[in-house]
């Protein structure tokens, strides 16, 4: 009861943060466990952030983080209704558009289809865009999606004639006879259709915008000319229709999501041609500010590529403030930077560059402690997970919402000097707790690190589906382009980390630390070396031993002497040679140095032999990648930025 509260309370907190558009709230507080739960009805975030009509331009960015979590668009209640469904009857299209196609013509219990439950309630906005988005399909599959059934034989156009919805009705019935043949023409329209698509052309031809908005209504202003182009997409591409009045006027009746042949969005021409007024109506109205073209292009590229040199940057701030996301490639794997120095824009590539290092799903830090994150005071234990060598992992929730809890019990001795040792883990707490800002597809999402009682601290993370990397190796040697899908995301992750300020060291880098998702082949780094620096912290005030701490088979040659002021040398350089040793176990099967058993055996072997051999036929490239990554001298060791770079990680397979 009290637990199914706590999670009701929690998504509701969600929820809201998303139909505001709060993006650090929502990066803060959701996690992939809650965007997966349901409530008593089978219901998920997803389908409650639908259950409104409309949400602010910057509501994408969190839509769209809240399915990066795992939020399915596929999902049902218990009524078989998807998100789509939800959206339909509230004609809430800022979150219908960001929808899967597939997931827009799903049947429910009722065998209703999201169209039908906006043509029965008369959500014209909703089923525009489904009628326009079968455009891009083949006829035949139009067909047979307009003419289906629910369960008492009624088709779309059946339920909005029923409901008297005729004006819905009436576009319906347009699209059921509107084809293009291979020459891009249009037909299939009625002459009285066809005299208005010539008109709208016209008067946005001539400029005569005054005219368009007299003789624009809602059945006719989407009316494509040739390949599926409108008058209104004409008048988008000119930067002297820039009356913002008008274009919210036209908005009221058209679909910002209408796209011509080769899915060119209506907002692509806006920012093509760098009208603001244009763009920044079609964003509010609920066009996606990262649609993609036939070429994968955003409107954001198409600015850079297109726009006026003097509308570039203000077209290009406002697409990014509105979510657009600047790290998307297109199909030449290009991004809007890569574009923007391609063309020479130096003022495009300074605003773009501020970008260039940040993650797009990425929250700032709290100004404020009135909302503090989860897992503050309270938690249940519900399962034990496993013990290793650092402490206890446990699935604990807290708010009704599963996650990883790990203890660390540190080993402090009845003659320690408490208050120098509280002390210390005060500041190594304090500095690790930027860990919980850390956002990146392939790293495991820091919750809270709190200190129960003096010796003992605990990791809130994220609970995860899969199993370690070396479960997941299971003593065989992987295919190499199995290797290099990991091996990308692994160095993604370690760019990442390396280029904070100050940078972040993971410290433990091994196959156990590294969870698969089996069917995805989604990686995540867990488990940094938290434990690792609050032990040395406990051995520099008791006196003991400072050997190195970490996984002895992965430990770089530098890490096995002395450092400074007696110190292991944890740095940027020993994570690189960690993962080359995980390189190594994915190509090999076994762990690096696998029969060594103590650190002067592996000292030794290092000092004579360096890294092990890879086992004979392996390529040229994973070689040369993975001695880059093994030198044994670490200044000759790249960065994770340089080896995102190398051949291997790069070629075509």
């Amino acid at each position: 009861g009290s637990n199914h509260s706590d999670l009701e309370n929690y998504t509701q907190t969600v929820t809201e943060s998303v139909k505001r558009g709060d993006f650090n709230q929502v990066w803060w507080s959701a996690t992939s466990q809650l965007v997966t739960a349901t409530d008593r009805y089978g219901g998920t975030v997803l389908m409650r952030v639908a259950d409104t009509p409309a949400t602010p331009v910057k509501a994408e960015k969190c839509i769209l983080y809240l399915i990066e979590l795992g939020a399915d668009p596929y999902a049902t209640d218990f009524a078989g209704d998807t998100a789509a469904h939800v959206a339909a009857r509230r004609d809430h299209l800022r979150l219908f558009a960001l929808l899967p196609f597939e997931a827009k013509w799903l049947p429910n219990q009722q065998g209703a289809t999201p169209l039908m439950e906006a043509a029965r309630t008369g959500s014209w906005r909703c089923a525009k865009h489904l009628l326009h988005q079968l455009r891009q399909v083949n006829s035949g599959e139009g067909d047979w999606l307009l003419g289906a059934q629910d369960l008492e034989g009624r088709t779309a156009l059946d339920l909005a004639v029923l409901n008297g919805h005729s004006e819905l009705a009436s576009e319906i019935e347009r699209e059921m006879r509107l084809r293009m043949d291979g020459d891009g023409s249009i037909f299939g329209l009625t002459d009285q259709e066809d005299e208005d698509r010539w008109r709208l052309w016209r008067r946005a031809y001539f400029g005569d915008f005054a005219g368009l908005v007299e003789i624009a209504t809602r059945s006719n202003c989407d009316l494509p000319i040739d390949f599926y182009f409108s008058g209104l997409m004409l008048a988008a591409r000119n930067i002297d229709c820039r009356d913002a009045a008008l274009w919210e006027r036209l908005l009221q009746l058209a679909d910002p999501t209408n796209s011509s042949s080769g899915r060119i969005s209506f907002l692509h021409f806006a920012a093509g041609s760098g009208n603001l007024a244009a763009a920044s109506a079609l964003l509010n109205a609920g066009a996606s500010a990262n649609a993609r073209n036939g070429n994968g292009a955003t409107p954001l590229m198409w600015a850079v590529i297109l726009a006026p040199s003097t509308a570039a940057v203000p077209i290009a701030r406002l697409l990014l403030d509105s979510g657009s996301n600047w790290s998307l490639k297109d199909l030449n794997d290009m991004t809007a930077l890569d574009l923007a120095i391609k063309r020479k824009h130096f003022k495009l590539i300074e605003l773009l560059q501020t970008y260039d290092n940040e993650l797009f799903f990425s929250g700032s830090q709290r100004t404020s402690l009135s909302e503090p994150p989860l897992f503050v005071e309270h938690w249940t234990r519900i399962r034990l997970l496993g013990r290793g060598r650092w402490g206890v992992h446990e699935i604990c929730t807290d708010t009704g919402v599963k996650c990883a809890a790990k203890t660390v019990k540190l080993p402090v001795q009845s003659g320690d000097q408490l208050d120098s040792m509280r002390n210390e883990i005060d500041k190594v707490i304090e500095g690790e707790s930027n860990l919980c800002f850390l956002s990146h597809p392939n790293i495991v999402k820091f919750l809270r690190i709190v200190q129960p009682k003096p010796a003992t601290v605990v990791v809130f993370m994220e609970l995860l589906d899969g199993e370690s990397l070396e479960k997941f190796i299971d003593n065989k040697p992987l295919e190499e382009q199995t290797i290099i899908g990991i091996s990308k995301q692994i160095c993604s992750a370690l760019h990442y980390l390396h280029s904070q300020q100050p940078p972040v060291i993971h410290r433990d880098i091994n196959c156990t630390n590294i969870i698969v998702n089996p069917v995805s082949e989604r990686v995540k780094l867990i488990d940094f070396g938290l434990s690792i620096k609050l032990s040395e912290s406990i051995s520099h005030i008791s006196g003991s031993s400072q050997k190195p701490k970490g996984t002895l088979n992965f430990m770089a040659p530098e890490m096995l002497g002395d450092g400074e002021a007696g110190r292991p040398m944890y740095s940027r350089e020993s994570d690189i040679w960690a993962f080359g040793c995980t390189v190594f176990q994915m190509a090999s099967g076994a762990r690096p140095f696998a029969d060594a058993n103590n650190l002067l055996n592996m000292a030794l072997r290092m000092e004579r032999m360096g890294a092990p051999a890879l086992p004979d036929g392996r390529s040229a490239e994973l070689r040369d990648f993975y001695s880059r990554c093994t030198a044994k001298e670490r200044r000759n060791r790249p960065s994770a930025a340089e080896l995102m770079e190398h051949e291997f990680l790069t070629r075509i397979s």
